[in-house]
């Protein structure tokens, strides 16, 4: 059974690179169709949050800042440390492989090996994609809510 959890300001894993999103825009869309509490709304605000895999959330903006400067060279990680990397299971990442979204750098027996540029890079196209899926989903919303 699921739980919600409250959203919290820190996270002990290690965050993918610096960006910010307004998640209140977001919000707003919700608050058109629902009436929201102030619980509900931070609800709302955390589970957005998460949905974007970016877990320190600040005012009304959300941001990660940890990861500042590029190493000299790119880490090769074993498919545990990518999924960690990104906060995904670690049979998501070997699908992921698997079908060609990220490339496999290493194959030692049947360990994989993935460059950490890759993983991140596969990991921003994917938030990317998820956030104009989310901002389609608002419009519809708005267009069948308030058309007619």
């Amino acid at each position: 059974m699921k739980t919600a959890r409250k959203p919290t300001e820190t996270s002990q894993r290690i965050d993918p690179p610096a960006m910010s999103v307004n998640i209140d825009p977001l919000v707003e869309v919700v608050r058109r169709h629902v009436k929201l509490t102030p619980r509900a709304t931070r609800l709302i605000k955390g589970e957005l949050a998460q949905l974007f895999q970016n877990p320190s959330i600040s005012g009304s903006t959300w941001s990660s800042t940890s990861a500042r400067s590029e190493p000299a060279t790119d880490p090769v990680l074993t498919t545990q440390e990518a999924a960690d990397l990104v906060g995904v299971s670690r049979p998501y990442i070997v699908a992921r492989i698997e079908a060609g979204d990220i490339p496999l750098h290493q194959q030692v027996g049947n360990q994989r090996r993935v460059l950490q540029s890759a993983v991140l890079a596969w990991h921003r196209k994917e938030q990317n994609r998820r956030r104009k899926a989310l901002g389609q989903l608002g419009a519809q919303l708005d267009s069948e809510i308030f058309a007619g």
